[in-house]
């Protein structure tokens, strides 16, 4: 038999994929908490596991992402070169914080670990939350890494207003920040200073909601990577005096 799992964020996509799949002989769900998962999305990630029935696998990085940032940066969806990882050592201008590119962070945190818990569990088959109607998609449907597991993507031709509907009509809980905001998405890190734009505007809102303590520190983090990116463009990109 095939060794499956359902990468379980808790977002709306993947509890669709969790009710289609959840009846499939010895599925399996594994999710990723980076340590800074927001805790409702833990809370509901088990409590749904538990009550479809499917064991969980809760993967780890091997190191808090916190200091993760402290080494390599603050993730941010544009990056000045000169703010980067070792740029010091090659230029003189400083430009605020130093930064990363948003894929890296989730590489060392999320991906990489998710991929070594592939491996460890034999998983052959696994099961995402894809669409190819999404602003930014992983891997597409049908796709085989280098260590033969099959990437099978059942929402590929979905649209968002599908995957409402779906769990409109048949009462699927989902997050409660969903009701929040039409822009809400799924929920990885409260730490995350990328994926900014409408879906970001209404994480960082909720998160001042629901989590004021962690807003705190979110929107001092936010301001500092906002400054840096403002520096190096109006650095590079002023108009030449006399223009």
């Amino acid at each position: 038999m095939v060794n499956k799992v359902i990468q379980f964020s808790g977002g709306k996509d993947s509890i669709v994929c969790m009710h289609l799949f959840k009846d499939e002989p010895d599925i399996k769900a594994m999710f990723v908490n980076t340590g800074t998962a927001y805790p409702h999305v833990v809370d509901f990630v088990t409590s749904t596991c538990e009550k479809f029935g499917v064991p969980l696998i809760i993967v780890e990085p091997e190191h808090s992402i916190i200091e993760w940032q402290k080494d390599n940066g603050f993730p941010a969806d544009i990056v000045p070169w000169d703010s980067t990882l070792g740029m010091d050592l090659i230029s003189k201008n400083n430009f605020g914080v130093m930064l990363t590119p948003y894929t890296n962070c989730c590489s060392k945190n999320i991906w990489e670990p998710m991929q070594k818990a592939l491996v460890d569990n034999n998983v052959e088959f696994v099961i995402r939350g894809s669409k190819s109607c999404d602003s930014k998609v992983g891997v597409a449907d049908g796709h085989i890494d280098d260590n033969g597991v099959y990437y099978n993507s059942p929402l590929w031709e979905w649209t968002d207003e599908d995957v409402f509907n779906y769990i409109a009509e048949y009462n699927i809980e989902i997050p409660d920040h969903y009701a929040k905001s039409k822009n809400s998405d799924s929920l990885d890190c409260w730490c995350c200073t990328a994926y900014m734009g409408k879906t970001g505007e209404a994480r960082v809102s909720y998160t001042k909601e629901v989590y004021p303590e962690l807003h705190k520190t979110l929107i001092s983090n936010l301001a500092a990577v906002k400054a840096t990116v403002a520096n190096a463009v109006t650095y590079y990109y002023s108009e030449p005096a006399g223009d």
